[in-house]
């Protein structure tokens, strides 16, 4: 049956917002309980996969934990200039998303109402951003080979954009995705996700394709990037009202309609969690079924990966042997989705509810 036509009970709504606030809550005494008394992340010194803890328990209802986690970044993860810090806080960002942690954390510090570091680091990640095209760098300066700029981490610098209130950064980032969507050859088959001065990424070598291509038809894709691409479209059409961005979200997101089977399979796909992420900003504006129905689906697949002690594991194809400090990071995004989930499912019920007694 298609997605667009499956009513849905309040039964389900309801049974599936239950669900995702006990896996909100697991998840969260889970990362409480790797945080030290001042802040300070377990395996801090050997990874920095704790940048989205401040956003995630701002959003989750732990403000306190986060501010302290916060003022530890602050400390010891960020320098004077609101940059990363040489060590163990850099190095996983200098050859691959280097604006995305940056970014993530100009988040958690502006929800936070900290708005000084947020300016700080937002200013450092304007550096990073292709004056020309408006994508974030994948890449750090010192490093840089071709320029490109990739989906996922220019998503994220136009929500960050939105939520600190610099328009300009979001219009400059929506241009980019107008002329990302306009260059695609092989849709609904293929997304190509990546950008040079050369335009549109399509000859890409078998070690770069997982980052520069999604292919609908296999698992073990990046399937996060159409997710995190309908975020920003959906939000940013909400800032400014225009339409051609929440159409632009709803057809990526249609795009999973076609995926293969093996797209809910978490030891396969697991970079599907932002599809939850994607359908619930949209379903803020466009109250459609197919919305509800992805977001259902994904109330079934984080249960399904979620351990029992409350923790998610990053992709297992690419991290054969995942460490405790990977979880960190995995499971504080896996938090802030699924709580984000929760919240727009929750609208949406009350809004129903009210449209049917009205």
């Amino acid at each position: 049956m298609d997605a667009t036509a499956i009513p849905y009970s309040t039964t389900e709504i309801a049974g599936a917002i239950e669900d995702l606030r006990s896996m909100r809550d697991l998840g969260v005494r889970w990362l409480l309980d790797r945080i030290g008394d001042n802040g300070e992340p377990a395996f801090a010194d050997q990874h920095n996969g704790y940048y989205r803890l401040p956003w995630t328990l701002a959003f989750a209802g732990q403000r306190e934990a986060g501010a302290c986690v916060l003022d530890w970044i602050e400390k010891f993860t960020l320098t004077a200039e609101g940059d990363l810090q040489p060590g163990p806080p850099r190095a996983a960002w200098t050859r691959v998303a280097a604006t995305y942690p940056l970014t993530i954390i100009a988040q958690g510090a502006w929800v936070l109402e900290r708005y000084g570091t947020a300016t700080t680091v937002f200013d450092t990640v304007r550096q990073l951003q292709d004056p020309e095209s408006g994508g974030a760098y994948w890449e750090r300066p010192e490093v840089r080979t071709d320029g490109r700029q990739l989906l996922f981490p220019t998503a994220q610098l136009g929500l960050t954009a939105l939520t600190m209130g610099h328009v300009e950064v979001a219009e400059h980032v929506y241009s980019w995705f107008e002329a990302l969507l306009a260059s695609q050859p092989e849709l609904p088959s293929r997304f190509y996700v990546g950008w040079t001065s050369s335009g549109l990424v399509t000859d890409i070598p078998d070690a770069d394709r997982y980052n520069l291509v999604v292919d609908f038809s296999a698992p073990r894709q990046a399937f996060h990037n159409p997710g995190i691409a309908a975020a920003f479209l959906a939000r940013y059409a909400d800032r400014t009202g225009t339409t051609a961005a929440s159409d632009a979200a709803r057809d990526l997101l249609r795009l999973y309609d076609g995926a293969t089977p093996r797209l809910f399979d978490h030891r396969e796909s697991s970079g599907v969690c932002k599809l939850g992420f994607g359908s619930s900003m949209l379903l803020e504006a466009v109250p459609e079924p197919f919305l509800v129905h992805n977001i259902l689906r994904m109330t079934e697949w984080y249960r399904e990966s979620q351990s029992v002690q409350g923790a998610w594991m990053p992709r297992t194809f690419l991290r054969p042997d995942p460490q405790e400090w990977h979880a960190i990071e995995k499971t504080a995004e896996h938090v802030l989705w699924v709580s984000m989930m929760l919240v727009a499912l929750h609208t949406y019920e009350h809004c129903t509810q009210e449209e049917t007694t009205a």
